[in-house]
C-alpha cells in the first residue's frame, strides 16, 4: 500500500506541479494581460479626457458659432429690413429720375429759348448801343451848331446893333403908312399937295411903285431877305430875319441867286431879328454865299 500510496502521491505531487507551473504561467500571463488592460485603460482614460476637452471645446465653440447664427440672422433680417427699403427708395429714386429727366428736358428746351431771346437781346442791345453812340454823336454836332449858333447869333447881334445904331448919312427913314384901300392906292399915287411925289420931298430916295391887286390884298407877302451867314462845316445859314418880322420854326425859304433855287433853308431856331437854318443843297452852279437872297417857300 505504501508503494501505490506514494505512487499516488508522486503523481498527484507531478500533477499538482504541473498544475501549479501551469497556473503560474497562467497567472503570469494573466497579469501582464492584467497590465496590458491597465495600461490600454490609462490610455482610453486619457483619450477620453483629451474627448471630453475636445467635447467642452467644442460645444463652446458650438455655443460661439450659434451666437454668431443668432447675430447672423438678426444681420440678415435688418439686411432683407434695409433691402426692402432700398427697394422702395430705388423705385422712388427711378420715379424721381424719370420726373428729373422731364424738368431737365424742360429746362434745356427754357434754355434754349432764353438763349436765343439772349442772342435776339444781345443784337438789340447792340443795335440800341450803335444807335445811341449815333444819337450821342448827333447830340455832340447839335451842341457844336447850337454853340456856334449862339456864338454867331451874338456876334451877329452886335453887328446888327452896330449897324442899327450907325447914323445913315443919305437916306431917311420914310414912315410906313397904313393898309391902303382899292379905291385910296390910287391917290397915293397921285401928286397932290397933301401927297407930294418921292422925288419932291428933299432928302429921300425914289422906290419904284407899289402895285397892290384886290385878289392879293387879303394875303401875306412871303417873307424876304438876306443870308448873313453861311457855316460851311456844320452846313446851316443865318438869315437876317427873325420872330418880329414873322419867322417861325419849321419854315422853309428858297436861296435864290439870280434866276435859279440854289438851295433850301429850314428855319430850326428863331431870334427877334435873326434866324438859324439847316441848309439843304440843290445843283448850283457855285457855293452858297452871304448875301444871296432868301424867299419865304408858299404852303
Amino acid at each position: 500500500m505504501k508503494p501505490t500510496v506514494t505512487v499516488v502521491i508522486a503523481v498527484v505531487v507531478a500533477v499538482a506541479g504541473l498544475g501549479i507551473a501551469q497556473l503560474v504561467v497562467q497567472l503570469q500571463r494573466t497579469k501582464q494581460e492584467l497590465q496590458q488592460r491597465q495600461q490600454d485603460v490609462a490610455r482610453l482614460t486619457n483619450e477620453q479626457q483629451a474627448a471630453s476637452q475636445q467635447l467642452t471645446e467644442l460645444q463652446f465653440e458650438r455655443k460661439k458659432l450659434q451666437e454668431r447664427l443668432d447675430s447672423l440672422q438678426a444681420q440678415l433680417v435688418t439686411v432683407n429690413t434695409d433691402l426692402e427699403r432700398s427697394r422702395s427708395t430705388l423705385q422712388e429714386q427711378t420715379a424721381r429720375q424719370d420726373q428729373l429727366g422731364k424738368e431737365r428736358e424742360q429746362l434745356q428746351a427754357e434754355v434754349a429759348q432764353l438763349t436765343q431771346e439772349r442772342d435776339e437781346a444781345q443784337k438789340r442791345v447792340a443795335y440800341l448801343e450803335d444807335e445811341n453812340a449815333e444819337f450821342e454823336r448827333g447830340v455832340k454836332r447839335l451842341r457844336a451848331r447850337l454853340s456856334l449858333l449862339d456864338r454867331d447869333y451874338k456876334h451877329l447881334a452886335d453887328k446888327l446893333a452896330a449897324l442899327e445904331a450907325a447914323p445913315h448919312r443919305d437916306v431917311n427913314v420914310v414912315s410906313s403908312v397904313g393898309p391902303l384901300t382899292s379905291g385910296s392906292a390910287a391917290l397915293a399915287a397921285a401928286p397932290t399937295p397933301m401927297n407930294p411925289l418921292p422925288t419932291e420931298i428933299p432928302g429921300t430916295v425914289e422906290l419904284p411903285p407899289i402895285i397892290v391887286r384886290k385878289d392879293q390884298a387879303m394875303m401875306a407877302a412871303p417873307i424876304r431877305g438876306r443870308l448873313l451867314e453861311v457855316n460851311e462845316e456844320h452846313n446851316f445859314v443865318i438869315l437876317d430875319k427873325g420872330s418880329q418880322d414873322g419867322v417861325q420854326v419849321g419854315m422853309t425859304f428858297d436861296v435864290v441867286r439870280g434866276s435859279s433855287t440854289v438851295g433850301r433853308a429850314t428855319v430850326v431856331r428863331v431870334r427877334p431879328k435873326l434866324a438859324a437854318c439847316d441848309l439843304v443843297r440843290d445843283k448850283s452852279p457855285g457855293p452858297i454865299q452871304p448875301g444871296d437872297l432868301i424867299v419865304q417857300r408858299g404852303p
